[in-house]
């Protein structure tokens, strides 16, 4: 049934959630916007920085933010501090059929943090940005731009996402989701969430992800 394998890539390849948590609600403060890590991971995980910002702030106040140097600079902190979700590696390269990463990231960001855990090799720059389309998750398009470069259709992929957003993007896509749960970020009760949202299945480490797709491909 499944032709391409899709992956998220912070949350899933690179365990940057849990850093982008503790840098974004420190930065926030600058703009008296007080976040708990907490509240961020459970409210804005999976969101890009501009979508939180226009969430959060009124347009007077995001007159006087140079959002764009701000964004960088968040950005620049998170990937400094990258490391990989343990194990993930390893897993990646054992799975069968061809492989991408769809990220709400920057492309440099993707391919920073592909390079970082050593998996050039694997997905051939088969990465697919937020920035290529006109909406980043949870709207579908990236999943359907996606779908379209790599000539396949969205029915025959399997998705591995760790975010709400990311789901319903990959859900509305007309994809086949695994929530995954195995990054530091994720607290009790998300595979629930993510299974209400539309995922398939849920897999909660490296390991137990291998088993399932093994499973749903043989």
């Amino acid at each position: 049934m499944f032709k391409q394998l899709i992956f998220d890539c912070d949350g899933v390849l690179v365990d940057t959630e849990i850093i982008a948590a503790e840098v974004m609600t420190k930065a926030f403060t600058q703009c008296d916007i007080h976040i708990s890590v907490e509240d961020y991971l459970s409210t804005y995980t999976g969101k890009t920085i501009s979508s939180i910002f226009n969430s959060l702030l009124s347009p007077d106040q995001l007159q006087k933010i140079n959002l764009k140097e701000f964004t960088h600079q968040c950005d620049v902190d998170i990937y400094n501090q990258l490391r990989p979700v343990k194990g993930m590696q390893d897993v990646v390269r054992t799975l069968p059929f061809p492989k991408a990463v769809v990220s709400n990231s920057s492309l440099w960001q993707v391919k920073k943090a592909v390079k970082h855990i050593g998996l050039e090799d694997i997905f051939k720059e088969k990465f697919f940005s937020s920035e290529m389309v006109a909406n980043p998750k949870p709207w579908p398009d990236i999943y359907l731009h996606a779908a379209k470069t790599l000539e396949v259709n969205p029915e025959y992929c399997l998705v591995v996402e760790d975010s709400k957003s990311g789901v319903k993007a990959a859900v509305d896509a007309g994809m086949t989701v695994i929530g995954f749960t195995g990054a530091s970020h994720i607290r009790s009760g998300h595979a629930d969430i993510l299974m209400e949202i539309g995922a398939s299945h849920v897999a909660s480490s490296p390991d137990e992800l291998k088993e399932l797709v093994a499973t749903l491909t043989s």
